[in-house]
């Protein structure tokens, strides 16, 4: 693990974080825990030495807190926000953030994409993170991939039922004209008045089974 936050003057030699302000995982309501990696971490192992379990339980606290956060896993730099999240005073925080090592244990300042706000990440969580995020949209582009299958047999048969078997097998035809009512009708239902007016703007002329 990293070491703990320490002061940066030239916030220009900040690595940025690979997730930008505004990406969020709505549905991450659990994240994968390194458990050997933690248990066999020098944080654990001094926190266990020193009776500190504490301080083990706030940075655990803070790992889940961090999933909630813009974007997500990362920290504030206040140590005040740090400590609203906590749901602790103050003063109280500002305590354990003296001891050695505190709950921020390998975290570290930050520039987030886009806004340019000083935040601190966590290599640990940030890898966690890019992992579900790479999971999320791989998950985007199949339901996709699935709306679009379905709306292309549909399509397929809409055509047929109107104009021709021929036309409708034309499978290069079919993704033309789906791309071309998804462009000039993204919302609302595909009416046969629609997919006519379609077929006559890509110069379809034939109307014979």
């Amino acid at each position: 693990m990293m070491r703990t936050v320490s002061a940066v003057s030239d916030y220009s030699d900040l690595p940025e974080y690979p997730i930008p302000a505004g990406e969020r995982l709505e549905a991450h309501s659990f994240f994968k825990m390194h458990h050997v990696q933690l248990l066999e971490s020098d944080f654990f192992k001094s926190c266990k030495s020193r009776d500190d379990w504490d301080v083990i339980g706030l940075a655990l606290a803070l790992w889940g807190k961090a999933q909630l956060q813009d974007p997500v896993a990362t920290l504030p730099v206040e140590p005040r926000r740090q400590a609203w999240m906590m749901d602790m005073p103050l003063e109280r925080w500002e305590g354990y953030l003296r001891r050695d090592p505190s709950p921020l244990y390998g975290w570290s300042r930050c520039r987030i994409l886009g806004t340019g706000e000083i935040r601190l990440m966590h290599k640990t969580l940030t890898d966690v993170a890019l992992e579900a995020l790479n999971w999320k949209n791989h998950n985007l582009d199949r339901r996709e991939a699935e709306r679009e299958r379905q709306a292309l047999s549909r399509l397929r048969k809409s055509v047929a039922d109107l104009v021709s078997e021929r036309l409708a097998g034309d499978r290069r035809y079919i993704v033309t004209l789906h791309r071309w009512l998804e462009d000039t009708y993204p919302h609302g239902n595909r009416s046969v008045a629609r997919i006519l007016e379609g077929m006559e703007a890509l110069g379809t002329t034939e109307y014979r089974r």
